[in-house]
């Protein structure tokens, strides 16, 4: 049985779910609803299906609320199963790369595959792939840490940045790959403006590696 997409009304829901139906299809649901409602709302959803028992099959294109909701994800590419498993495997080991784009915001290093690993001006991750093909290392801008890792940007200049609340998010170009532009999720209480030198790294098992598509 399906539940069209509502208005933030429960009755569609009660109604719905007034016959036991083994498996209810919640299509677009939340989507007309601002941002704190929506958040309330997914919270209240998770709570019915615990209650209930029933399997709730939740069409989103938000991916926030995707990995708010569900216990498994399946993220579809026309019309093919792209990945599917547990919110946090899907985000953070994405096994493809229109997963790891549409999993939320991702960072493309190019590289280059070269001897068992992932060769790009940040650095190397291991990773197997033909050797000279091209690759794209992905990493999420939350990745990015002040420590050392296997990944350093290098100095880099910050374009602009953009206050979150939660973080600063800012654009910074490297000067090892003055073409790329990387975002970074700063803490919220950083001192950071335009035109500042910083330098970040990421650990290898933040990133994920995929062979580059045409």
């Amino acid at each position: 049985m399906s539940c069209p997409a509502g208005n933030g009304s429960a009755w569609p829901l009660a109604r719905a779910l007034a016959v036991e139906p083994d498996v209810l299809l919640l299509d677009e649901p939340l989507g007309a609803l601002d941002l704190k409602l929506r958040r309330a709302m997914q919270d209240e959803l998770k709570a019915i299906q615990r209650q209930i028992g029933t399997t709730f099959v939740h069409v989103t294109h938000d991916q926030e609320e995707a990995m708010a909701i569900a216990d498994r994800i399946v993220v579809m590419n026309a019309g093919r199963i792209e990945d599917q498993g547990p919110p946090a495997r899907i985000y953070r080991t994405p096994a493809t790369l229109f997963t790891a784009d549409f999993m939320g915001e991702m960072n493309h290093i190019p590289a280059k595959f070269d001897a068992g690993s992932a060769r790009s001006a940040l650095g190397a991750l291991p990773a197997d792939g033909q050797d000279g093909q091209a690759a794209v290392i992905c990493i999420r801008p939350e990745a990015f840490r002040d420590s050392p890792g296997a990944l350093d940007t290098g100095p880099c200049t910050i374009r602009d940045i953009a206050f979150f609340g939660t973080h600063i998010r800012a654009h910074l170009q490297p000067d090892a790959a003055p073409d790329l532009t990387l975002v970074a999720h700063l803490p919220p209480d950083r001192t950071a403006a335009p035109g500042d030198t910083i330098r970040l790294y990421a650990d290898h098992d933040a990133a994920s590696v995929f062979a580059a598509e045409d």
